[in-house]
């Protein structure tokens, strides 16, 4: 696979930058001072914001992507659907089987009775790493970049991924490193499943490139 002219497109400096700087943060900061420092920072607007921005990482996403390219392109649709199962046996069974006694921020905080809970959020107790919305999200972003092909429409789309992984801190329901790790994960898996795939003799099929609607 030749991951070198995908990683150097430019869109994706803003995924780096992230990277970069998340990994200082981890270096030089307790597990939980993030989350607090976010949550200290919280308002009426970021609680709106975030507590819908996050379903942008939910399953339905690619549920919604599969049916949208099926109608175009059936190649990009079993591309997408590789991409969830490779994802789901990824971050499932880290969470289930290797991590599967980390705690999430409620209980690892249940002595902070002054946290900031947004109204209406169920916030889970166990499983916490890696974060599989953070995840979803930014294999969903690593796919659409990979097939526009559009610097500017990728650095919006990291952008995108990366509030979706935030929101997950911000509403109390993951700790900052596993947002990072599930970004990493979505990440390699977004471009393996795009490259390993359009290497593959499936990219070439005449029944494949065509969907639905266009014949």
């Amino acid at each position: 696979m030749n991951f070198g002219k995908y990683l150097t497109d430019a869109g994706f400096a803003v995924y780096y930058i992230f990277l970069i700087t998340g990994a200082v943060f981890l270096l030089f900061t307790e597990k939980g001072d993030i989350l607090l420092w976010i949550n200290e920072s919280h308002n009426e607007i970021l609680d709106i914001f975030f507590k819908y921005w996050t379903h942008l990482g939910d399953g339905l996403v690619f549920a919604i992507l599969i049916v949208t390219f099926l109608a175009v392109n059936y190649f990009r649709a079993l591309v997408l659907a590789m991409a969830v199962v490779s994802q789901t046996l990824v971050v499932q069974g880290l969470k289930r089987f290797v991590f599967s006694d980390v705690i999430r921020p409620q209980l690892f905080f249940d002595h902070f009775g002054n946290l900031h809970r947004v109204p209406g959020v169920e916030i889970l107790t166990y499983n916490s790493f890696p974060s599989g919305h953070t995840a979803t999200a930014f294999t969903v972003a690593i796919l659409l970049s990979l097939i526009s092909r559009n610097k500017y429409l990728t650095g919006l789309l990291m952008i995108m991924a990366i509030l979706v992984g935030i929101s997950r801190v911000y509403l109390l329901q993951h700790f900052f490193v596993d947002i990072y790790f599930g970004s990493v994960i979505g990440f390699l898996n977004g471009m393996i499943v795009f490259i390993g795939l359009n290497s593959s003799s499936l990219s070439d099929k005449p029944a494949l490139n065509k969907g639905l609607i266009i014949k």
